[in-house]
């Protein structure tokens, strides 16, 4: 079963500032809920083909390579899952006007089947919504704060 979440916030700050702090892989730890590890694995560190190894814990952890398979600076970052949790996360930004940026964050995920998949999804899904909530959160507040 794919689940989908997404969510919108509203940044006091220029898009350009906005896209440079979700495309640095350095920071996503710093405002992505659960997120404990994330690591390179191309020598490419952003825009399309670049590749991650990452663990987040949202009840569980689950472990996912994700590459960027959409990238338009200050537009679009889009990461899509090629070995673990199927996932694909987009992050689209919108330029206010007055140095405010709308980002919007399109989340899909795929859990596996079977007695492991049913386990897996009851552990993550009352996760889910105090994630969105503190992801949202965190990335205003650290954009703005920057």
């Amino acid at each position: 079963m794919t689940n989908v979440v997404e969510q919108s916030v509203e940044i006091d700050a220029p898009v350009s500032k906005v896209f440079a702090y979700v495309d640095d892989f350095t920071t996503t730890k710093d405002w992505m809920y659960g997120l404990t590890r994330i690591d390179p694995v191309t020598e490419q560190l952003s825009g399309v083909g670049a590749q991650y190894d990452g663990v987040m814990k949202v009840g569980v952890p689950l472990k996912a390579r994700i590459q960027c398979t959409s990238w338009e600076r200050d537009r679009l970052i889009e990461l899509t899952s090629v070995k673990g949790i199927q996932t694909t996360q987009r992050w689209s930004f919108t330029d206010l006007g007055g140095d405010r940026t709308r980002v919007d964050a399109w989340v899909s995920y795929t859990l596996p089947g079977g007695p492991a998949g049913k386990a897996i999804a009851a552990a993550v899904k009352p996760v889910v919504g105090i994630a969105v909530k503190h992801t949202s959160e965190a990335l205003v507040r650290n954009v703005e704060s920057l």
